[in-house]
């Protein structure tokens, strides 16, 4: 199977997806989840709307299994208050 760059990320996505409907996710894979997210939380503050809707909604569709707090603390350390040039400020084109 050939897979490009910008597809990988989605390929991992799916098997957390999966994995969340097989079995309860870990608590360690909570930042892989949050990752997974990460693009859309991104476009979505963007596009104005709040953190709280962004959340319940990721979570109403089983994309993310944490409360609001870990979902809190993971947009300030990844997107609001990531370091430019970091890892976590990678996009993908």
């Amino acid at each position: 199977m050939a897979t490009t760059e910008s597809s990988y990320p989605e390929e991992l996505a799916a098997r957390l997806a999966l994995q969340q409907k097989t079995s309860q996710i870990k608590r360690r894979d909570y930042l892989a989840a949050f990752m997974a997210v990460r693009s859309d939380v991104k476009q979505a503050m963007e596009a104005g709307y709040a953190l709280k809707i962004i959340w319940e909604h990721l979570r109403e569709v089983g994309r993310i299994p944490f409360r609001y707090e870990t979902f809190l603390k993971y947009v300030r350390r990844h997107i609001t208050n990531a370091q430019p040039g970091s890892i976590s400020q990678c996009s993908t084109k």
